[in-house]
């Protein structure tokens, strides 16, 4: 966040007291990789409303009791403490960080300032939960606060408890610091919900939450890098093997001119974060003499082996190169040993190049208009295809509408000087392809037959020989299945860029990219294209019902901008108002439509795996957002049994129902990762109001709820015993994707118990409000199907009543 923007979300403090600050830097060694953003808070704070702003420093990587250097004890109400610290040092694993805000939050509004981007938030050494705090007074000092456990949350199913909390506040969220500020500019009425460090953090059930002691050993490092981070970061890693120091200075260099990126959080790339974070790299500070007066870091015994093996010569010797003009001296006449013996890691095959030149005219589609953002996407394109031991191949999938296409078509237009030509083909399937480079053979004058397998194989013949400067680029758009495609590829030979929905792309290549929905600020700069009056709370509303997906995103910017439906009417209205967008069909600048492609994916999916299909209407009646497969198989056994021959057999079946989340996987219907299924909301609008008759409506809700009645708890859960997070997550999930209408439509004896299991859990997390309200529904409904002195319907009442109406 830079200064201007932190100072915004700091002016709700203009309406509070005047407060004195002190700010608490973190100085341990981890936090050299944030001294811009240390200069940039500074700077936001000394114009920040506060009376007067102290800068201390603390080094959470020394030993001894935490204490703020000839700071008088603060009266309560008057100050607010903020801590700068990316709570990775030995202080914050062993708790003495803990304390110092727990003895300041007595007397002070305190909360964390915390650089990680979300990526590497795990790095932290302290547990962290979601709360939501409340003030009765302006000033309120953080031990002071109304403060509880989000309601729903894991922890809080679980049963864990925490006197109070201190606000952690991500550097990279400006929302977080706003809502903070509104804290304390109190008193609120509402909640400011956040990311907390609960009290008592280092010690008991939350001491057991706190992250566990990263493994040392090498090999397990760069998995871990490599599992979390991805491709590029363990590149970066690996060029620091040429070098026999390292510093920070170092490892963004050789970020910013091998491996372009760009900047992420704090003016930090995330890719140089992730590898200092890595555990990769150990202090040296016997060197920082030799490093010109910066912390000297060496790469952890053994490291430096395995990440060699990874470098090919040409990568090394630009390393080396670079590292002799960033490295002082002094560092080099230690001497650095020879350079190590890199091969790589696959031997492309030897292409000819004895044909005729090639020499066309390739035309891409046209640049889309409103393209935003996807930098570094393209970057990790553009690195993925000029890799020296790549065969050349990039894919790109993902859901309809996600941006595939048109990120293609930037790469085209960006890079397409780069190439000799740049060819674009409709391979939808193998006909499509075989016409779009029979296409290009005539364009290139290759010989022979014009149609057939032939003709196709001349021209693939004439790709792989042909004469070249720069190279070539097929883009494959809109792929379908590899199996009948992957022939076509003369790979090794130029550069190929595929798109498609079909994940079973990504197992032919080497390093294929899932393209996700766009993020927040590229979300708003999509919808002000149209709509440039939208605040920044409006368009992050709109965005993230719209899930993010950028024809939509288009879509609703136009309709705002005709003023007519407010902002507040789209989000009241926006399953009809998305729908029938949706069914306009997209923008011109998207070739897709998403309500026909996914109309079409999904009547398919009936005629060819009905299994699949009852599924995904299972889904879409579980509400939006992730499911855990365990609330999905919590019914399933071996195999089919039989009585499992209805509608939703499926969850009864655990291959089938396993197979089943394969296909929608591979129809990018639902994203599937290891313990959770997810499908797309505007998936869920267009499946609501065109696809899915009253009838397939009704049974998919049935089948949902039977489901979540069959995963509740057998025993019922003491709000007082922690003993059993497994129990109180299930739950909690259950309580999320009640469709509580839907239940009531069915008679008591189907869903009376879901129903009670879900009130009774809102009243055990806290929620008595929401358990009340509930009860009397159910109450209105069924009451009279309830003998007077039913089990159930005392149980509503005595609910019910506890909250008054």
């Amino acid at each position: 966040m830079n200064p201007a923007a932190l100072l915004s979300a700091l002016r709700p403090l203009d309406g509070g007291p005047r407060l004195t600050a002190d700010l608490v830097v973190d100085d341990a060694p981890s936090m050299e990789l944030w001294t811009q953003a240390v200069h940039d808070l500074r700077t936001a704070l000394d114009q920040a409303p506060f009376d007067d702003v102290r800068v201390h420093t603390i080094d959470s990587s020394a030993p001894g009791e935490l204490r703020l250097d000839a700071t008088p004890e603060p009266t309560p109400g008057h100050q607010a403490l903020l801590v700068f610290s990316d709570c990775v040092g030995p202080a914050w694993q062993d708790g003495r960080a803990v304390e110092l805000l727990e003895r300041r939050g007595r007397s002070c509004a305190t909360a964390v300032l915390h650089p990680l981007p979300p990526p590497l938030r795990h790095r932290a050494a302290v547990p962290l939960a979601p709360f939501r705090w409340r003030a009765a007074r302006p000033g309120t000092p953080t031990a002071w606060l109304e403060c509880l456990l989000r309601p729903g949350s894991l922890e809080a199913a679980a049963g864990l408890r925490a006197e109070s909390a201190v606000p952690l506040l991500p550097l990279d969220d400006e929302g977080a610091v706003e809502g903070w500020a509104r804290l304390v500019a109190g008193p609120t009425s509402g909640w400011y919900d956040g990311e907390g460090i609960p009290s008592g953090a280092g010690t008991g059930v939350w001491a057991d939450l706190a992250p566990p002691a990263p493994s040392t050993e090498p090999a397990a490092l760069i998995r871990t890098l490599e599992d979390l981070a991805g491709p590029v970061p363990v590149r970066l890693a690996a060029l620091l093997a040429v070098s026999p120091l390292v510093t920070v200075d170092l490892l963004r260099a050789l970020r910013r001119d091998l491996l372009p990126g760009t900047a992420g959080a704090a003016g930090t790339d995330g890719a140089v974060a992730e590898v200092f974070y890595s555990g990769l790299l150990v202090r040296a500070p016997e060197r920082d003499r030799d490093a010109g007066g910066q912390r000297a870091h060496v790469l952890r015994d053994g490291a430096a082996g395995l990440l060699t093996e990874r470098l090919t010569r040409s990568d090394a010797g630009r390393a080396l190169e670079l590292a002799g003009t960033i490295l002082p001296p002094a560092v080099w006449a230690r001497g650095s040993g020879p350079l190590p013996s890199v091969t790589p890691a696959r031997s492309p095959r030897r292409v000819r190049r004895d044909g005729p030149p090639l020499s066309v005219r390739g035309v891409a589609p046209p640049r889309n208009q409103h393209f935003v953002g996807r930098e570094e996407l393209l970057r990790t394109i553009r690195a993925a295809l000029v890799r020296p031991d790549g065969d050349g191949l990039c894919v790109l999938h993902g859901i309809a509408g996600v941006g595939k296409t048109t990120t293609a078509r930037e790469y085209a237009h960006r890079y397409g000087d780069d190439y000799d030509f740049v060819w674009w083909c409709r391979a939808a399937d193998d006909q499509s392809l075989a016409l779009s480079l029979d296409r290009l053979g005539q364009a290139l004058s290759v010989p022979g037959p014009r149609d057939g397998r032939g003709s196709v194989d001349a021209v693939l013949d004439r790709l792989r020989t042909g004469r070249v400067d720069r190279g070539w680029l097929l883009v494959l758009d809109n792929a379908g299945s590899p199996e009948k495609l992957f022939e076509y590829l003369p790979l090794d030979a130029g550069h190929i860029l595929v798109t498609s929905r079909h994940t079973r792309w990504a197992e032919r290549a080497e390093h294929p990219l899932r393209v996700g929905p766009l993020d927040r600020d590229e979300s708003r700069a999509l919808l002000r294209d149209s709509a440039d009056w939208l605040t920044d709370e409006e368009a992050d509303a709109v965005a993230g019902r719209a899930g993010n997906l950028p024809p939509l995103l288009i879509q609703l910017g136009r309709s705002l901008a005709q003023r007519r439906l407010s902002v507040t009417d789209h989000l009241e209205g926006f399953d009809r108002l998305c729908a029938e967008l949706l069914l306009r069909g997209g923008p011109a600048e998207y070739d897709v439509r998403l309500a026909a492609v996914w109309k079409e994916a999904v009547a398919e999916l009936g005629e060819t795996d009905p299994a699949a299909a009852e599924l995904l209407r299972v889904l879409i009646s579980l509400g939006t957002g992730p499911v855990s497969f365990e609330l999905l198989s919590a019914v399933t056994g071996p195999g089919p049994g039989p009585d499992d021959a209805g509608p939703d057999g499926v969850l009864h079946d655990k291959i089938g129902l396993d197979l089943a989340l394969r296909r929608l996987a591979d129809e990018a219907l639902a994203v599937v990762d290891r313990d959770v299924v997810e499908t797309h909301p505007a998936l869920h609008t267009v499946m609501r109001a065109t696809v899915m008759g009253p009838n397939e409506r009704a049974a998919a809700e049935r089948s949902a709820l039977a489901l979540l009645s069959a995963a509740l708890p057998k025993d019922p859960i003491d709000p007082a015993d922690p003993a059993d997070p497994v129990a109180r997550a299930r739950i909690a999930e259950i309580a999320h994707r009640l469709d509580l209408p839907a239940a009531l439509r069915e008679p008591p004896e189907t869903t009376g118990a879901l129903v009670l299991a879900v009130i009774e859990h809102h009243a055990a997390v806290g929620d008595a409000e929401v358990a009340a309200r509930q009860a009397r529904a159910a109450l209105a409904v069924w009451s009279r199907s309830l003998g007077p002195d039913d089990p159930a319907l005392l149980a509503f009442r005595a609910h019910a009543e506890r909250v008054p109406a």
